[in-house]
């Protein structure tokens, strides 16, 4: 009894805290459960409307889809079963207005901070970054103003391989047992090999580049797709994995 003073003060420091802290994006979909984790452990179910932050874990359960929208305008959509990590988000820009896509911004509107980046997008502008990290499952994204401004302030790491983009719409699902089975990715590995724990990639609109962790890197554009094996081996799909077909991942620019 004597400890319910501070509980009550504990949740509602939280509540000021989290309210403090600049949410990365908001949940735009969720059909089925989802949560989100924070470092301390705390643990949150998620609804539509409810806000994402940076160093959470999204959790998508079965039959569940999570869309998430962030602030720079872009998307990225969870397959049931994934663990996504938002390692760190920045946006110096205001928010884009949902009714205004990635692609119909060319530009952030007014940057609280504009400095010389390492010139590698329009204006130069330095308008944040964007990390991310798939434990688990797979999405489906569209990359907004961060990824279109500066190329190397956008990221996401997979245990296999890292991806990096410039204005995008394309997929990332570590292999599963659908990926494991799917005769498209067998009968394009070497003799020996299995996709099992490897990252399959794939390009919707646009371009990506994936990084093994071995050093190599292969460009991968649009219309195809790429598995990155454990061992850091690369092999360029002749077509899109069946499983993919069968079980096609939404555009999550049409699910808000």
């Amino acid at each position: 009894m004597q400890n319910k003073p501070w509980l009550a003060l504990a949740a509602l420091l939280f509540a000021v805290s989290a309210e403090a802290a600049a949410s990365a994006g908001s949940v735009t979909l969720l059909t089925g459960r989802g949560t989100a984790s924070s470092a301390d452990g705390t643990i949150r179910a998620l609804a539509k409307g409810a806000d994402v932050f940076a160093g959470e874990v999204i959790n998508t359960g079965p039959n569940s889809y999570a869309n998430l929208r962030f602030r720079d305008g872009s998307f990225i959509l969870l397959r049931p079963n994934s663990r996504f990590q938002i390692e760190q988000y920045e946006y110096q820009g205001e928010t884009v207005p949902s009714s205004k896509t990635a692609s119909q911004a060319s530009q952030p509107s007014t940057p609280s901070t504009a400095t010389a980046s390492s010139g590698s997008g329009p204006g130069d502008e330095d308008v944040g970054r964007a990390f991310f990290r798939l434990l688990k499952g797979g999405f489906r994204a569209v990359t907004g103003l961060v990824g279109k401004v500066d190329r190397n302030a956008y990221r996401v790491a997979t245990p296999v391989a890292t991806i990096g983009i410039r204005g995008t719409d394309y997929v990332v699902v570590l292999c599963d047992l659908a990926c494991n089975a799917d005769p498209v990715i067998a009968n394009n590995l070497p003799a020996g090999s299995a996709p099992a724990g490897g990252v399959v990639v794939g390009v919707i609109t646009g371009g990506v580049f994936v990084a093994n962790n071995a050093g190599g890197s292969v460009d991968v554009g649009q219309d195809q797709y790429l598995v990155t094996l454990p061992d850091g081996t690369q092999v360029e799909l002749p077509a899109q994995p069946r499983f993919l077909r069968v079980d096609p991942i939404p555009n999550p620019e049409s699910c808000e």
